[in-house]
């Protein structure tokens, strides 16, 4: 290592003109000549502009990368001003950034002058000075990149405007719904009351069916309504005791939980920036989850605590390791599922179980993915067959409004 370092440091200092490099039982003869011709090839080929200009602008060295941009010739560039090649539009800017990289580095986007077109590129100026009396500047056309992004802003406007159409029809058409759904169980209702006793068994069995179908119905639609609000929705930031947001809700379910005798443990919770109704429906929906979905051999039993630590502490990729986050675990010991549709239950609509065995419309856990993304938070679901389910909720501690 010695040997090589006082080599180097030779080099350095100008005492070695040449070196031999052993490869392959061959010996190749490097000097600084040898060196210089790779660099100045490595630059002509080099997949972007390289360009030396003096203090006023004029370009006294370019790679052929550059003048091919312009559509010019090497004779066409070398020698004039830099200037006459940037268009009108980034005179400025470019006079700005070009002072600056008389004495530092400097990076920006301008545009240069292609006939009557503009092509965007990206420069990088670094002084030369005091070494060579020279403004190094290397050029990367934008083009492409730019005609991405139009096409990606393009296709963004048009995703929102369809999401923002699509949400709006399905809040109208779930809140006109409404109306006649409401109706139709009124009728039903009044025929149940008044004219059962005249109907025959086969009639009361069509009329029971036609109830549940209704029902179902307004489920459905009020289910459709919440999966809306929670797409369109903007609710403002507060600080809330999650404690607070979790005993409204069990006072919510107080017959639901008093007739599965469940029990729902609470730790002591943090307090966190949250949209309060968002997040009480949230849990809402977690804990009907965990009720629906109990093990009927087992009384059900609920699990809820929280903590607050930085991303990296909670060892998740989708986490930022710096940045804090209070992490919400919901537990509980139901039937569970198997752990390759951890994500698709997610899936709006989509059910594990067929209806006749567990009632419901798929959009529970659609519902609380939106209101935790809402958050700029994470989801993650962790289950095994007839062994419970944890649902584990990662949301920033300090959100923008």
């Amino acid at each position: 290592m010695d040997e090589y370092e006082q080599v180097i440091e030779a080099i350095k200092g100008g005492e070695v003109d040449a070196f031999a490099l052993k490869t392959n039982n061959q010996s190749e003869i490097f000097t600084l000549r040898t060196v210089d011709y790779a660099y100045r090839l490595l630059v002509e080929n080099f997949g972007e502009g390289a360009l030396n200009l003096t203090e006023e602008g004029l370009i006294v060295y370019t790679n052929n990368y550059f003048p091919r941009l312009l559509n010019l010739s090497y004779e066409d560039v070398i020698g004039n001003s830099i200037y006459q090649y940037v268009h009108p539009e980034s005179r400025e800017t470019f006079s700005k950034l070009f002072q600056k990289a008389l004495t530092s580095q400097i990076k920006g986007e301008i545009y240069l002058s292609l006939a009557n077109n503009k092509v965007p590129v990206y420069i990088s100026l670094t002084s030369l000075f005091p070494t060579i009396p020279t403004v190094g500047m290397i050029i990367t056309d934008l083009t492409e990149k730019k005609k991405e992004e139009e096409i990606l802003k393009s296709k963004n406007a048009e995703l929102i405007k369809l999401n923002n159409q699509l949400q709006a029809f399905a809040y109208i058409t779930s809140h006109d719904l409404q109306g006649p759904l409401r109706k139709i169980q009124i009728l039903i209702s009044h025929i149940i009351d008044n004219e059962r006793i005249k109907l025959s068994e086969k009639g009361k069995d069509f009329l029971n069916r036609v109830q549940y179908a209704a029902n179902s119905m307004q489920v459905l639609v009020q289910d459709l309504l919440e999966y809306s609000r929670t797409n369109t929705v903007v609710g403002k930031l507060e600080y809330t005791e999650l404690n607070q947001i979790i005993d409204e809700v069990k006072d919510e379910l107080k017959e639901e939980l008093e007739d599965k005798k469940a029990i729902v443990e609470v730790t002591a919770l943090n307090s966190v920036n949250i949209i309060p109704f968002q997040f009480r429906q949230l849990m809402h929906n977690l804990i009907v989850n965990a009720l629906k979905f109990s093990n009927p051999t087992i009384r059900p039993y609920i699990l809820i605590k929280s903590e607050i630590a930085k991303g990296i502490a909670f060892d998740h990729v989708k986490l930022t390791p710096q940045k804090e986050y209070c992490h919400i675990s919901v537990s509980d010991n139901g039937i569970g599922f198997e752990q390759e549709y951890s994500e698709k239950i997610f899936e709006i609509f989509y059910r594990l179980h067929q209806q006749t065995d567990y009632n419901g419309t798929g959009i529970g856990l659609a519902i609380v993915k939106n209101i935790v993304e809402n958050h700029s938070g994470i989801i993650i679901a962790t289950s095994k067959l007839n062994k419970g389910t944890t649902f584990d909720i990662y949301i920033p501690t300090t959100l923008e409004d």
